[in-house]
């Protein structure tokens, strides 16, 4: 691994901590989670520089940021969705056409809703876990609207792609 690597990944695990953890989160009452803006860049990450820092980036930075907020039982799910989520919106959006990056996002927004529903399920019953489809959904919505942005603007302003 080159050393570039290292630091973007750390770079953008930091970024994603930040986003969800220092942005004020919005805590939902019937599970115990927050609504936050880490997906941003989550999706940012991944369509820029790949599957793996967005994966490295997503699951360590917001499990990171479960546990400085004091949401431990989310951390271990975190790390795996949002690391999923992650990698799969690199692997598939990267440098990719506007049309294959929506796609990617929306996958990635998929894997964030129904991750954490069964996640949510299992541990604190069907009832609560219906609440907070609707937080989770606008949570990938916004993340999808601010990524594809900022992507887009950052490579209109260098002229090329990552």
């Amino acid at each position: 691994m080159q050393s570039r690597d290292v630091a973007l990944r750390a770079s953008f695990t930091a970024l994603v901590f930040i986003a969800t953890a220092i942005i004020p989160p919005i805590p939902i009452s019937a599970t115990g989670g927050y609504l936050n803006f880490g997906e941003s860049v989550i999706f940012i990450s991944a369509l820029l520089f790949g599957g793996v820092t967005g994966g490295f980036a997503g699951g360590v930075g917001a499990a990171l940021a479960d546990l400085a907020l004091g949401f431990g039982s989310f951390a271990p799910i975190t790390l795996v969705v949002k690391g999923v989520e992650g990698y799969l919106v690199g692997v598939i959006g990267q440098g990719a056409p506007m049309r294959r990056r929506l796609l990617a996002v929306i996958v990635g927004g998929v894997v964030l809703v129904t991750g954490y529903f069964i996640f949510e399920v299992a541990l604190f019953g069907l009832p609560a876990a219906l609440v907070e489809v609707p937080f989770n959904v606008l949570q990938a919505v916004v993340g999808i609207i601010i990524s594809l942005s900022v992507v887009q603007t950052l490579e209109r302003r260098k002229g090329n792609t990552y």
